[in-house]
């Protein structure tokens, strides 16, 4: 439910509605109104970075009101987390309507205490888009994919970031930090990219297992309960008697999954970041209406979050779909994407396959002082109100192929979902040529998402 602001310019959301049955597309990066949107977007960017702790993220889409409209309505969406930003509306005056939600704009990795193990079993094999649990940080991502070096049998799994970095944010990249006394050392971000090595990774996670036996052991109870008198009703308790069957088969291979905690084990991280990091390119794939400044004198205003954890793979491996291209492909505004999420967590209401369209223009996203425009992704017209929701960070993006991702059509890599903002629409996401470029440079590996193997004309 959206309530009316003043001049009836701004719409706030009522946050003790938790469903959100609003719908927004991606807006074209030719839109006429594009570049008004960026301006308006822009003066709320200046008033929200003044403020201390503000955490936001705005980005200009279309509003769909009823089916069957031709001419959407250009907005911005924003989501906010401090409610007393309401306070300040007034200096946020904006020529395009301004649609505010009140949540957490960068929701990341799932905390243990808040996943749903009801539907948990234990895998014989990690495939993308599976769960992957860290016990160290206590917080569950996505499996992105595999990774192979050209001539080595060593696989290499990819996350999120937020799986296994000890903080659950952003921290500054060192370049943005102030300069430290001279007689101390400023630790690179290779070093800090390095630190997580060792930190293991399962499918599940012991927590987990324990919590899945005790719910079970509730849900048992409740059918024992539920079971009317013998003679009563007797296809009733015939029917709970075999899910009472059920219940107890898995719950004992879950107990005896217990005594072998080893065999969760999936891998470890060598490498990880989840940084705000400086912009140093003269193009960042940003609005085609607002060009990114040039010139080594010019100072960039914004940064860029990033995201992503490299593992070592060492057990339970599987590999990549067969169609999945061997290098990361150029994320452009427009792009038909789609996702892949396997979790059966209850905290995705959305179906396993997500399909999408890249924002003409970056999402605004402000975070402790800092400014940084990132990749947004919409669902695809039809397909929904939301492309993703928390939880699904470190899902695998994938450019959808001429014949289609589902009808066996080749789909080529193009990003990391990495945050999804509580009550938004879209996901965040970073591109893969950014992370595999950051990767090479931390560990000097030269990665790929399929073996030697891989047939020459697909690579």
């Amino acid at each position: 439910m959206l309530i009316a602001g003043p001049a009836r310019r701004r719409f706030i959301h009522n946050p003790n509605l938790r469903s959100v049955r609003v719908h927004y597309e991606a807006i074209p990066k030719d839109h006429p109104t594009l570049p008004a949107a960026e301006h308006a977007l822009e003066k709320i960017v200046r008033v929200l970075v003044q403020l201390n702790g503000c955490r936001a993220s705005i980005v200009p889409c279309l509003h769909r009101a009823e089916r069957g409209l031709q001419d959407l309505p250009v907005v911005l969406h924003a989501t906010l987390l401090d409610v007393e930003v309401l306070e300040m509306l007034h200096l946020m005056n904006s020529a395009i309507p301004v649609h505010l939600y009140i949540g957490d704009p960068l929701t990341t990795g799932t905390p243990f205490d808040a996943y749903s193990p009801e539907k948990l079993v234990i895998p014989s094999e990690l495939r993308p888009g599976d769960p992957i649990f860290c016990a160290s940080t206590e917080r569950v991502t996505v499996f992105t994919a595999y990774l192979h070096l050209p001539d080595d049998g060593a696989l290499y799994g990819l996350t999120a970031g937020q799986a296994v970095v000890p903080q659950a944010g952003f921290l500054p990249h060192p370049h943005l930090l102030p300069r430290p006394d001279k007689h101390q050392r400023r630790m690179r971000s290779s070093q800090l990219a390095l630190q997580p090595l060792g930190c293991p990774l399962s499918n599940p996670a012991v927590q987990i297992v324990e919590r899945a036996i005790e719910l079970m052991a509730v849900q048992r109870a409740m059918l024992s309960a539920a079971t009317s008198p013998a003679g009563s009703d007797g296809a009733t308790n015939e029917r709970h008697a075999a899910r009472k069957r059920q219940h107890d088969l898995e719950r004992v291979i879950l107990q005896d999954s217990l005594a072998r905690p080893h065999e969760y084990d999936v891998g470890q991280a060598c490498a990880a970041e989840a940084l705000i990091r400086p912009c140093n390119s003269s193009s960042h794939g940003g609005s085609a209406t607002r060009p990114a400044p040039r010139g080594k004198d010019k100072e960039c205003d914004h940064t860029h979050l990033l995201s992503w954890a490299l593992m070592r793979m060492s057990s339970k491996a599987c590999d990549n779909a067969v169609t999945l291209r061997a290098h990361p492909g150029r994320l452009e505004c427009g792009t038909a994407v789609a996702m892949q999420v396997n979790d059966p967590n209850l905290e995705r209401p959305l179906g396993p396959y997500r399909d999408g369209v890249v924002n003409g223009a970056p999402a605004s996203v402000v975070l402790g002082g800092y400014v940084a425009r990132e990749w947004a992704v919409f669902p695809a017209a039809g397909k929904g109100v939301r492309f993703a929701v928390r939880g699904d960070a470190g899902a695998l993006v994938t450019a959808v192929g001429r014949e289609g991702e589902r009808d066996g059509g080749t789909s080529t890599p193009v990003a990391i979902l990495y945050a999804i903002p509580e009550r938004g629409p879209y996901g965040l996401v970073t591109s893969l040529t950014t992370i595999m470029r950051r990767i090479r440079d931390v560990t000097g590996l030269q990665l790929r998402f399929q073996g030697s193997w891989w047939r020459d004309g697909y690579g």
